[in-house]
């Protein structure tokens, strides 16, 4: 006969110790924080301005990438377009009151959501060879993970919450390391082969920013939803700031590149200041979770 394992039958460890150690360490993690009025104010215009924009170059770029006979679907993403580029001129005029703010928000989140499933529909048809052209499978499930991400946004703002910092910044890390190590094979595959070390340069960004997605899964399976570790979350932000800083140059000299003419490529210089942006907004972010976790490592030193 099996006997099972009962803790209080056990005696190899004080008491407080053997109790510490059977609770479950996602009964201590940290709960959510809540957000001003300012901050929801401040935080919900900002991802709007960056976002809407985004996502209208999104519906530009898809249609861009359409057969021509596909004339239906570039009429949607041409009305996608019509109406990001409306959302995002009112985001620019929006009263500063959170009544105007989170109207904002849940008008965004409504016409985000519709083109969020236009591109998750048209992923399916894509790999189902029902549609082609230059839309590459990754490419638009990388956007439509963009899109996923601002509606997750927007609607924790209206909430009127913020993940915990150590939740908050493993997630934004797993999401924006991924965003950046795609842009990279994405350049090094639409900039001419005969242009090698612009190629291997890209190459490498992505092979770097791989081995940092993977550690920072790592650490969302070790920590995420768990009693608070500061210091190993700290240096994983750090880490991030200092890669994004490297690729957003490399970005940027590109861009400059492709503007005068002097490399060979089949980049959009829409598309290469549009990734420069996502860069730059990454560092934001980065920025942002810093001065939380400074501030509560302040007011909770571990």
């Amino acid at each position: 006969m099996t006997t099972l394992w009962n803790p209080s039958t056990t005696r190899q460890f004080p008491d407080d110790y053997e109790t510490n150690m059977l609770i479950a360490p996602e009964s201590k993690a940290a709960k959510p924080e809540s957000l001003t009025e300012q901050k929801f104010i401040e935080r919900s215009l900002t991802e709007n301005k960056f976002w809407l924009r985004i996502m209208k170059e999104h519906a530009l770029f898809l249609g861009e990438g359409f057969n021509r006979k596909d004339k239906n679907l570039i009429q949607q993403s041409d009305s996608f377009f019509y109406h990001f580029e409306q959302l995002e001129k009112r985001s620019h005029q929006t009263p500063k009151t959170v009544h105007d703010v989170r109207r904002l928000n849940e008008d965004s989140i409504q016409l985000v959501y519709g083109f969020r499933n236009f591109k998750r529909n048209l992923l399916i048809l894509i790999i189902n060879c029902k549609v082609t052209g230059f839309n590459f499978p990754l490419l638009v499930d990388h956007i439509a993970r963009e899109a996923e991400y601002f509606i997750r946004s927007l609607q924790k703002f209206n909430q009127g919450i913020l993940d915990p910092i150590q939740d908050a910044i493993i997630s934004e890390n797993v999401f924006w390391l991924r965003i950046m190590m795609e842009h990279s094979r994405f350049i090094s595959q639409l900039i001419d082969s005969s242009e090698r070390n612009l190629v291997i340069t890209a190459r490498q960004f992505g092979d770097d920013f791989e081995v940092l997605l993977n550690q920072a899964r790592d650490v969302e399976s070790m920590l995420y939803n768990k009693e608070p570790v500061y210091p190993i979350i700290g240096k994983m932000n750090k880490d991030s700031e200092n890669a994004a800083s490297e690729l957003r140059d490399f970005k940027k000299a590109g861009l400059e590149l492709i503007k005068s003419c002097q490399i060979k490529s089949v980049v959009n210089p829409l598309l290469a200041d549009h990734v420069v942006r996502e860069a730059e907004h990454f560092l934001y972010m980065i920025h942002v979770l810093e001065n939380r976790l400074e501030k509560k490592q302040k007011e909770n030193p571990l």
